[in-house]
């Protein structure tokens, strides 16, 4: 009886065929891969509930990942928006103001906080009164910004001679080295940069913003339309969370503080005095943008003569559907 042959080949075929298919399979298919959405901030106590969603909130994200780009100037911030490299940005709110009305496709979806700034002097004046007469050099942040206005009001305010401020543009990171080296003679800033400077000695608190103009919007979150129409649940998740932050912030000082140390520049304890002393200087629990914000602030841009009118649609700079839905 002959013993029959069996031929290996087609058998060895057949495994490495299989074997292949299986090699090809996606590790990850059960679980998709989520987009990457990238949010401008610069180094800011008000970006603070940003820092949360980052780093308390990231690993419970569904529907995309939130990847920060950290600039330090402000034009920084526009280039990125104008040339799509972020989908939004935490940014000043009078800028944001003007990219809109100068054609940006985009609408102001949150505010960031309320209050939040210090107005620093040089230790050769002894009182704001002293700015009567005197010249100085007062740096913001902006042209237009929220800083820029709190100074012309504290210029109204105090009766100051206009010819007597000469204001400048400036990097917040720089303008307390600018005011040690007396290129300066003071600054308004986003806390923690005040508060830093009195730690440091360079300079004294002569103003918190809510005693120049209360409750007023500060810092401001900006998302492309693109972003808004193509990727409305993403940017309800972000909303929904970034106002979960500002909670978060609000009823613990103390870790948010700590958890935001990058984001502030400033060590943990300083800005818990921000957050802590007075309870108002700057505040997360009111993230509705209305437009009653947008035409006061638009009011003050006019006075200025930074503006020449308040726009008609000044409503339209906004859009409130996702911060009125949140969850939180």
């Amino acid at each position: 009886m002959k013993k029959q042959k069996f031929c290996l080949k087609p058998i060895l075929t057949i495994l490495i065929i299989a074997l292949t298919t299986l090699s090809c399979e996606s590790p990850t298919s059960e679980q998709p891969a989520v987009d990457e959405i990238k949010i401008g901030r610069l180094i800011c106590g008000g970006h603070l509930s940003l820092a949360i969603v980052e780093k308390k909130y990231q690993s419970e994200l569904k529907t995309f990942r939130l990847k920060t780009v950290q600039n330090h100037d402000w034009n920084d911030v526009v280039n990125d928006m104008r040339s799509g490299v972020l989908a939004g940005s935490f940014i000043l709110s009078p800028l944001a103001m003007k990219l809109i009305k100068d054609g940006f496709p985009g609408k102001i979806v949150l505010k960031a906080d309320r209050n939040g700034n210090g107005f620093i002097l040089s230790k050769k004046f002894k009182s704001i009164e002293e700015l009567r007469t005197t010249k100085s050099i007062m740096a913001v942040p902006h042209i237009y910004s929220q800083h820029n206005v709190l100074l012309h009001m504290v210029i109204n305010q105090y009766k100051i001679p206009v010819e007597n401020i000469t204001v400048v543009g400036m990097p917040p990171r720089d303008m307390i080295g600018s005011l040690k080296s007396g290129e300066i003679d003071g600054f308004i800033v986003g806390e923690p940069e005040g508060n830093k400077a009195v730690s440091l000695n360079v300079g004294w608190l002569a103003a918190i913003s809510p005693e120049i103009w209360k409750d007023h919007m500060d810092h401001v979150f900006i998302a492309t339309n693109e972003f808004i129409e193509n990727k409305p649940e993403q940017m309800q998740e972000l909303i929904n969370n970034l106002v979960r932050g500002g909670k978060f912030i609000e009823k613990n000082p103390k870790q948010a503080a700590a958890m935001g140390v990058d984001y502030t520049g400033s060590a943990a304890d300083v800005f818990e005095k921000v957050l802590t002393t007075p309870a108002d200087w700057i505040d997360y629990s009111d993230m509705t943008p209305t437009a009653s914000d947008m035409k006061a602030m638009a009011e003050k841009l006019v006075e200025m003569k930074l503006w020449s009118e308040v726009p008609n649609n000044i409503e339209q700079y906004i859009k409130t559907e996702f911060v009125t839905k949140t969850e939180y």
